[in-house]
């Protein structure tokens, strides 16, 4: 996977940590590591003591055992039930290396095969110009724009009721590409949701049933469910939650009968069982069990660290493999150290909850590696605030910073406190560190402005994890007169969907009439960021000075096309 920072920083959003989780529950007879080693790894949620917040399972595996099983704070918020190493998590993404498994399975017993087009199997996909083999799709090579975007531009918020028909439909409907297949990296849900319907009509089984037949049944992974019905009750599951700032509020996520991407609801036990097999492959085809962390290798003869819904990397020098998964208040991280046999795993239903960076301090402290970090050792990994900055200074960094092509810093002065609010993201408070350096305590990252020779900030420094990324301030500026050609309705033919594009106090406005309005901000003369997660950049394409349409890329969905009509019907 391309090791970009701000594509970390976009997903670390997403795995937010905040200082609210339980401190440990003793799990008596399933603890046989040191008291100190376990006093470490509760320190690392320390700040987390009381009964009001959310939580987590974490478990360690050596060898064949599961040598620690502990779980923290609530299951359920409202009737203040426990998390317990029993209690069951929607694992999200992590769901995908099952689909892998199931699709390289298929292979094995010549059903299907991995270089085949997926066309054979879903035959009512257009046809794009280049084949699409089926591998590309489990290795994200595949170049389909990525579904949750479509569905955001489409019209469909985020906790609407999504079917898997309504996917489909949308995949269907479009005509290009993010990139011809296997010349590019795009971590996207499109191809594992293919990849489920593949499976289905490929074995003649509903998913569910499937993988129950090659999985969970042999491994006797007898808590594990495929949930695809959002109304369905699941024994002992618990729920989701986010923090908003002052208090936690329910993550909501109305799927039905979408699959492959996500949808396993399983718990500590159960994981430890298919980890185990996966280390040692007792039941099942090592062959198959191979093939899943078999790195992807481009056109390009690039290697990627991205094989089958597994990624294999390095760690502190140390051969990992791991993945992780975020959905609606549940988080899940599962790391793999295949040459020490050991392996973590992170399951919470906090939305706020880092798991990502919770398993790599686990993993530093039972592996007791000498590079772990005073802050892992402190149970911190956040500097301590220094005095207030005032007001007329913290006014100089206001402004937008671009720190690559569609996404956009933007800062803001309010009671005198700085926040940014990054593309596609929420607001964050800043917290100073120095005069020209902040940080965002939620994902700890480090905001340094540079001064230029004239006493302005017109460059940053972003720093999250060791990644620097720089961004420059945006100085350009349009007249009213100059927007006024972009107004007028615009038609995209590959999501069936309107937007009016007008001019309210000098801004350019996207307005859907399901979505929430995007603002655009000038980059030129033709080039606008959006500031809502589905809107990046919108860049104008014009003849003879006359405006044609717009095309938007994000994060997961390049050059979508809209043209411009002289009425809704005219299209």
């Amino acid at each position: 996977m391309k090791n970009d920072p701000l594509t970390r920083f976009f997903c670390t959003l997403v795995f937010v940590a905040l200082s609210t989780l339980i401190n440990a529950q003793e799990i008596k007879g399933s603890v046989p590591i040191s008291d100190a080693t376990k006093q470490k790894i509760d320190n690392l949620f320390k700040a987390w003591d009381g009964d009001k917040t959310p939580g987590a399972s974490v478990a360690i595996i050596k060898d064949k055992e599961i040598v620690l099983k502990t779980a923290y704070g609530l299951a359920n918020l409202e009737f203040k039930i426990k998390n317990t190493p029993a209690t069951l998590f929607n694992i999200a993404s992590n769901s995908k290396q099952f689909t892998a498994y199931a699709i390289l399975h298929l292979a094995k017993e010549g059903k299907l095969g991995l270089e085949d087009d997926i066309r054979k199997y879903i035959p009512e996909l257009p046809d794009f110009g280049a084949t699409i083999k089926v591998k590309n799709l489990a290795q994200h090579t595949h170049g389909i724009r990525g579904i949750t975007y479509l569905l955001g531009m489409a019209g469909w918020d985020i906790e609407d009721l999504i079917s898997r028909n309504d996917v489909l439909k949308l995949l269907t409907q479009q005509q290009e590409l993010n990139f011809l297949p296997e010349t590019d990296f795009s971590y996207n849900n499109s191809g594992y949701m293919l990849l489920a319907e593949i499976i289905e009509r490929t074995s003649g089984k509903p998913f569910h049933e499937y993988l129950d037949e090659i999985v969970f049944s042999p491994l006797e992974m007898t808590n594990t469910v495929l949930f695809e019905d959002y109304s369905k009750i699941i024994p002992n599951l618990s729920s989701p939650y986010f923090y908003d700032g002052n208090v936690y509020k329910k993550g909501i996520r109305n799927s039905k009968d979408i699959v492959g991407n996500t949808g396993i609801r399983t718990n500590i036990e159960d994981l430890g069982k298919w980890i185990i097999n996966f280390e040692n492959t007792e039941i099942g085809d090592k062959e198959v069990f191979d093939k899943l962390v078999q790195p992807t290798v481009l056109k390009t003869g690039d290697t990627l660290d991205y094989a089958f819904g597994q990624i294999v990397s390095k760690y502190k020098g140390r051969h990992v493999v791991g993945h992780g998964g975020s959905d609606a208040g549940y988080r899940s991280q599962i790391l793999r150290f295949p040459d020490e046999k050991v392996s973590i795993i992170v399951l919470s239903n906090d939305g706020s909850l880092n798991a990502d960076e919770k398993a790599h301090a686990i993993a530093d402290i039972y592996l007791d590696d000498k590079n772990v970090s005073q802050s892992v050792k402190n149970g911190t990994n956040i500097s301590k605030p220094t005095k207030a900055i005032p007001k007329e200074t913290l006014k100089k960094y206001e402004g937008k910073f671009e720190l690559r092509p569609g996404f956009i810093m933007e800062f803001n002065e309010k009671e005198e406190k700085l926040y940014v609010t990054a593309t596609g993201q929420g607001t964050f408070a800043l917290e100073t560190l120095g005069e020209a350096q902040f940080q965002i305590r939620r994902i700890s990252a480090v905001i340094s402005f540079t001064e230029g020779e004239d006493g302005g900030f017109d460059s940053l420094t972003f720093d999250h994890n060791g990644q620097e990324t720089v961004g420059t301030r945006i100085k350009y500026r349009m007249d009213v007169p100059e927007l006024e050609r972009y107004k007028g309705i615009y038609y995209s033919p590959e999501l069936r969907t309107f937007y009016e594009l007008v001019i309210e106090n000098g801004v350019l406005l996207a307005r859907h009439q399901r979505q929430e309005t995007t603002s655009l901000s000038p980059l030129s003369d033709r080039e606008f960021s959006g500031n809502t997660w589905f809107f990046g950049t919108l860049r104008f394409e014009l003849i003879e000075n006359t405006v044609e349409g717009f095309r938007v890329s994000s994060d997961r969905v390049q050059n979508l096309w809209f043209k411009k009509v002289k009425e809704p019907f005219e299209y």
